[in-house]
């Protein structure tokens, strides 16, 4: 049986009567074509089943292979099902669409870690979505000495996109006391990895976490103000999860029935939060007031009765900034973006209740 011929740039080249460059250009930098030549040589090529430059090959050619690597704090799954972090990966890959850009995903709780790094060699650039700052992910990523922007994570040698985080918890706090809230705790994902404590404000909070570090500043800030001592203001960390939010709302609740309200660092904490403070007969707000950050959606994107008082931020707006940073880079070494985010009042926090202890 005769072996059928397989079309390579050189062949379409010579179909068209047109140069190599130019075939390859059609496919690797459009700009350098007519529109209407590289629409010729794309149809020429679907003609006869070539499907582009072997990527393997443009890799070794050009020293890129076209993808970015976006590292996260926590397991594959959870990107694809936390709410925030699929808004932040929609933004992303809105940019890397127009720029022909591909993403791998690089979870840094990851349980076959050679594997991970295999995946992090094949990549342009990076992405880091709130990293913990000593995790070996990080630091290897880091180490390679490509391209990086850094989102609500503060690297003052990297370009990066940042929240202000510190003001909105601050505003989120503020009007909690303003409501005659005295008996508040925090409800927090963990200030570092594999971390899960249960403390108050006056502990020794690193900056392992840039999130966790200036949500809990943002507190202080309101705390001190207030008068109220770090040291009533218990701290509870657990996973961000729904699940999550309910065991600490149930914890805190058992151990200081007088609390008036929960601060919780993430919507999805805050939805479990009220499941739990309900489960134990505690209305909300009437009884128990709770607040949340970020601004999305309940679960299952079902409407809910309770609209959270939180803080709104544009995760989307990040991941396309983020990406825009990293692939179209307009010649200054470092930037820094600052995103703001919206404090909203909602249905979930009310005045303290009048028989609370004071």
């Amino acid at each position: 049986m005769a072996r059928i011929k397989r079309a390579t740039l050189k062949s379409i080249a010579s179909d068209l009567g047109v140069t190599h460059t130019s075939v390859s250009n059609a496919y690797n930098n459009p700009a350098k074509v007519s529109k209407a030549l590289r629409e010729r040589i794309i149809a020429h090529a679907q003609s006869v089943n070539y499907e582009g430059p072997n990527p393997a090959a443009r890799s070794l050619r050009t020293g890129r292979c076209g993808a970015i690597g976006v590292l996260f704090n926590d397991q594959l799954s959870y990107a694809f099902t936390d709410p925030h972090d699929i808004a932040f990966l929609r933004g992303i890959s809105s940019v890397c669409e127009e720029e022909g850009a591909n993403i791998v995903l690089i979870p840094l709780q990851d349980k076959r870690p050679a594997q991970r790094d295999q995946l992090a060699a094949i990549v342009d650039g990076f992405i880091l979505n709130a990293p913990y700052r000593s995790h070996p992910t990080i630091r290897a990523a880091l180490a390679r000495g490509l391209p990086t922007v850094v989102v609500d994570f503060d690297a003052p040698d990297l370009s990066s996109i940042l929240t202000n985080d510190r003001a909105a918890m601050r505003a989120v706090v503020d009007h909690l006391l303003a409501l005659g809230h005295r008996h508040i705790a925090i409800v927090t994902f963990p200030r570092e990895e594999g971390n899960g404590e249960i403390g108050s404000l006056a502990d020794d909070f690193s900056d392992e976490s840039h999130v966790v570090h200036e949500r809990i500043e943002g507190c202080r800030d309101a705390i001190d103000a207030a008068g109220v001592p770090r040291a009533a203001v218990l701290v509870c960390e657990t996973v961000n999860s729904e699940d999550g939010g309910a065991r600490a709302a149930s914890w805190l609740l058992r151990r200081r029935p007088e609390l008036t309200a929960l601060v919780c660092f993430s919507d999805r904490l805050a939805h479990g939060a009220v499941t739990g403070a309900t489960a134990l007969g505690r209305a909300v707000p009437t009884q128990l007031s709770v607040t949340g950050f970020d601004g999305i959606d309940p679960p299952g994107g079902a409407p809910s009765p309770l609209q959270l008082t939180t803080v709104r931020q544009n995760a989307v707006e990040k991941g396309r900034r983020a990406a825009e940073m990293l692939l179209m880079p307009d010649g200054r070494e470092v930037r820094t973006v600052s995103i703001d985010a919206e404090f909203v009042v909602g249905d979930s926090s009310g005045p303290a209740p009048a028989d609370a202890p004071r």
